[in-house]
C-alpha cells in the first residue's frame, strides 16, 4: 500500500472560482447592494447629492473587508441571526445563556 504524504486535497484554481459567490468591482453583490442602498436611502433622508460621497468609503470599507474572507458578510448576517442578546450582556460583557 502506498502512503500518503500529504493530508490536504490539493484545490485548483477552477475549484476556488467556482465556489466564489458572484461579484461585481472586486466585492460580492450583497456588498454592492449594501452600498447602493445606503446611498439611496442617504440620499433620500438628505436630499443632496453630497450622499454619493457615501459611496466611495463604503466601497473601500467593504473591499478592505471582504479581501481576507468573501463570506464575512455572510457568517456576519447568520451569526447576528443564529445568536441572539440576552438581557445580562450589559453584566458579563458578553452574551451569558447561564445564571
Amino acid at each position: 500500500m502506498a502512503e500518503l504524504s500529504d493530508d490536504t486535497p490539493h484545490l485548483t484554481p477552477l475549484v476556488i472560482g467556482l465556489t466564489r459567490p458572484p461579484m461585481m468591482w472586486g466585492i460580492p453583490l450583497s456588498a454592492f447592494y449594501l452600498i447602493i442602498g445606503a446611498t439611496l436611502i442617504a440620499f433620500l433622508v438628505t436630499t443632496s447629492f453630497w450622499a454619493a460621497t457615501i459611496a466611495p468609503a463604503a466601497y473601500l470599507a467593504l473591499f478592505a473587508l471582504t479581501s481576507r474572507d468573501i463570506r464575512i458578510l455572510d457568517l456576519a448576517q447568520v451569526a447576528g441571526r443564529r445568536t441572539p442578546g440576552t438581557p445580562n450582556k450589559l453584566f458579563w460583557g458578553t452574551n451569558s445563556y447561564g445564571p
